[in-house]
């Protein structure tokens, strides 16, 4: 697990997510859908009502970094 602090462009180490239902229910959908295709090739973004507050998701592993940025992968590599 890697987790990205886009203000700041720091590893963060620990994250809580106050959801509510309809929100969860959305991250579970995009969740599901990123395991049902090939990692890396996709992502998704759950935003508030608002869109003043985003979490962008997406799957990696050895095999398709070079499907992400140079910051995302030394971020995945090193969690730096």
């Amino acid at each position: 697990m890697r987790i990205l602090d886009e203000t700041t462009n720091k590893s963060v180490e620990t994250l809580t997510l106050l959801l509510e239902k309809a929100e969860a229910i959305q991250l579970i959908g995009y969740l599901e859908q990123l395991i049902d295709i090939a990692p890396g090739t996709h992502h998704y973004h759950l935003n508030n009502d608002d869109y003043s507050k985003e979490i962008t998701i997406s799957l990696y592993d050895n095999s398709n970094l070079n499907c992400f940025s140079d910051r995302y992968k030394l971020l995945i590599t090193k969690d730096e």
